[in-house]
């Protein structure tokens, strides 16, 4: 007996179809007329969903606008905009050492440098040939600080659109560094010499919205003092005074945040703004104090940006057997610093420099755990649970003593990153290790 069931009419083909421009695609979407090609879709509306893929990772965006012609047309291309524009800028990216002496340049990468995304845990490979006769000082936004061996001069480097900021050569500074009074004893220091005050910096990027002028500014950690210079200008502009207290620094939208320790009063962070294009070559501010701890909050103070925004984190002893994590912004509103106890799935790393990283890219790693890569006890790496206080070992092999085992593990990578005397050379972070250059040493003497 047949079914008496009515047959359901066929439902509407409401599928959006890839853009394409090729004659089979153009038959396929021929065929049901209430399909929508995605290269219908508005311009503005393509525009508003750029705007927020770009706020999420660069590399996607990119991949957005290859989707097809009309997408591409409607956005903003990043190449010639990598630099001057703070939206291209890689935040999220940091360079990935190698290991075994192999820095960028080195012949046998063959030009190839890689990047690691602290929030994906994705790995990119970029053919930089700039490295041969360049070497990295820091990675303000994401952008490769540079110096050219040859003359010293820093360059500014985008490492996925390869846009080029140039700034002014270091040696623009020996002349000022002579008329300092606290640097009359180097006076009779070669040129050799008083370049290795320059090299070892931590940087910040700022750029004028009206203008695109691209501004640097420099913390010179050898001799204590402040430098800063525009693309295109002539010359460094070296601050007449220093500052002997800062313990850590963090670059974070133009400025420059300053941690000061003190174990006996209250630490403070202070915050340097770079000058105004119009004070190009006048003298820099002193930094302004932002915020005060109080030793009963916590000591030795360090920085990091987490989730777009700044967290403090310190310790209650100088031990550091508890830690204690509060946001900066709490402070700067007056509020009280309620210690966090949870920071999600993001692991801290601390050194010399201060990393924020996913634990979804690092099977070793928990989340919501601490890593101090500059207090190594016994010479095994550990992390701390924020919830609990608790310790556990972060990764394998005995990185105090003696160079960590190979292959290395993505957490020894990123210790080494909090490190930049060895992140620069291809070494892997070792307390004993002797980070020196295998080449150029008299061209980058002091980085």
């Amino acid at each position: 007996m047949a079914s008496r069931r009515r047959p359901r009419p066929a439902a509407a083909d409401w599928r959006i179809l890839p853009c394409g421009h090729g004659p089979k695609r153009r038959r396929a979407a021929a065929a049901p007329a209430a399909s929508t090609s995605w290269s219908s879709m508005p311009a503005d509306l393509v525009d508003s969903i750029a705007e927020r893929v770009l706020a999420g990772d660069l590399l996607d965006y990119v991949r957005f606008r290859a989707t097809c012609p009309h997408w591409r047309s409607c956005t903003v291309d990043p190449r010639g905009r990598g630099v001057a524009d703070p939206r291209f800028h890689p935040r999220r990216w940091m360079m990935l050492p190698e290991g075994h002496g192999l820095h960028p340049g080195h012949a046998k990468l063959r030009g190839r440098v890689r990047f690691f995304n602290l929030d994906t845990g994705a790995f990119v490979t970029v053919h930089l040939p700039l490295f041969q006769d360049h070497c990295i000082l820091d990675s303000p936004d994401g952008l490769l600080l540079l110096q050219r061996d040859a003359n010293t001069a820093i360059r500014l480097l985008h490492p996925f659109t390869g846009d080029i900021c140039d700034l002014p050569p270091l040696t623009s500074l020996i002349p000022q560094l002579d008329q300092i009074s606290d640097a009359r004893q180097r006076r009779l220091e070669d040129e050799k010499h008083k370049l290795q005050y320059f090299r070892k910096v931590s940087a910040a990027v700022s750029v004028a919205p009206a203008t695109g002028a691209v501004t640097a500014l420099l913390y010179l950690e050898h001799i204590g003092h402040f430098a800063h210079a525009s693309a295109g200008g002539r010359r460094w502009t070296l601050s007449s005074w220093s500052t002997d207290r800062v313990a850590r620094t963090l670059s974070f939208r133009g400025s420059l945040y300053l941690a000061y320790w003190d174990l006996e009063e209250e630490s403070s962070i202070l915050r340097l703004d770079p000058p105004l294009l119009e004070e190009e070559d006048g003298e820099l501010p002193q930094p302004q104090t932002i915020a005060t701890l109080p030793v009963e909050l916590m000591i030795l103070p360090q920085l990091v940006e987490c989730e777009s925004e700044i967290l403090v984190v310190g310790s209650t002893d100088i031990d550091r057997a508890h830690l204690v994590v509060v946001r900066l912004a709490d402070l700067l509103q007056g509020r009280l610093a309620v210690p966090l106890t949870s920071i999600g799935d993001h692991c801290l790393f601390f050194g010399m420099r201060s990393l924020a990283v996913s634990s979804k890219g690092l099977p070793s790693v928990a989340g919501n755990a601490i890593i101090l890569c500059d207090s190594i006890p016994g010479g095994r790496l550990k992390q701390y649970n924020l919830g609990d206080g608790s310790l556990s070992p972060a990764c394998d092999g005995d990185i105090g003593r003696r160079p960590p085992p190979s292959p290395h593990s993505i957490v020894h990578h990123l210790v080494t990153c909090c490190h930049q005397y060895f992140w620069n050379k291809g070494l892997i972070y070792c307390f004993r290790t002797n980070a020196t250059w295998r080449t150029k040493r008299e061209a980058r003497f002091g980085v």
